[in-house]
């Protein structure tokens, strides 16, 4: 077993699942403009975005339960989930925004991403699998 690293205050975790929620919200929010680049390597730039803001959250809602079994891992990917579901219906009332089922999709898949890459570090943290 690897050696743990002392997790952090419960309450502490917690923030920081509420700070990763406000800074996902904060840039879906933003009037994107038109000076980002529309692809990197072939793949719209939106898409590795995505990914990384929910394999993000569904970490750190993994840490902040500090488990790593199947049912802290379908909630941290549940959470994660249904949190980009609101993210994009919220981005459906901006006249700059559109709801996208497609990034709702990849919100899932990065979601999905981040469950597995905390069940493999959870133990780093004192998490049981």
């Amino acid at each position: 077993m690897p050696t743990s690293l002392p997790p952090a205050p419960r309450s502490l975790r917690y923030v920081g699942v509420l700070a990763c929620a406000a800074v996902i919200l904060y840039a879906s929010v933003l009037n994107p403009g038109k000076g980002t680049p529309e692809t990197l390597f072939g793949v719209g730039v939106t898409v590795y975005l995505h990914v990384l803001a929910y394999a993000g959250f569904a970490g750190a809602v993994g840490y902040a339960l500090l488990a790593a079994d199947r049912r802290a891992l379908l909630v941290a990917a549940g959470v994660s989930v249904l949190y980009g579901a609101g993210v994009e219906l919220v981005q459906s009332f901006l006249s700059y925004r559109t709801m996208s089922a497609f990034d709702a999709l990849v919100n899932a898949g990065g979601a999905s991403i981040g469950a597995a890459l905390w069940w493999l570090v959870a133990p780093w943290f004192g998490a049981e699998r």
